[in-house]
């Protein structure tokens, strides 16, 4: 069976996560998780390929397998217009619409500051992303 959006937007409705990390490391990664059977692993690996991703398929317990989409690259450029062109429907749309506005905050690199000789989050910027995904 051929997959497309609205298909694969079944499984992340019933068996995705959408997260944010609000902790320190890795603050601001943004990924979807979707966890199958471990004998479904062609279907996640043909998830994978159609969000041109090269995210690894690993197992997530004894019985289920799990593939994560994360990378900014990936979400800018592919996964935020996935969801325009297929609409997610259900309670991750909640996480979803969160997800779509932290964007906003954070698009063209405005909410990092110079700091020796990297840059960290404009601690304002964060506490705004930490305000909208808490809420």
């Amino acid at each position: 069976m051929p997959i497309n959006g609205h298909y694969i937007n079944g499984f992340i409705a019933g068996d995705g996560c959408l997260a944010f990390n609000t902790k320190d490391v890795n603050f601001g990664r943004m990924s979807l998780q979707i966890s199958q059977h471990k004998n479904n692993k062609s279907l996640l690996l043909s998830i994978a390929r159609y969000f041109k991703s090269s995210n690894k398929v690993y197992y997530h317990d004894i019985n289920s397998l799990q593939v994560t989409l994360s990378g900014s690259k990936l979400w800018q450029n592919i996964l935020f217009d996935h969801f325009k062109e297929y609409p997610l429907y259900g309670t991750k749309t909640i996480r979803l619409d969160k997800l779509f506005l932290i964007r906003e905050l954070i698009f063209d690199n405005k909410h990092l500051i110079k700091k020796g000789k990297g840059r960290i989050w404009n601690p304002e910027v964060k506490a705004q992303v930490i305000n909208i995904w808490n809420d």
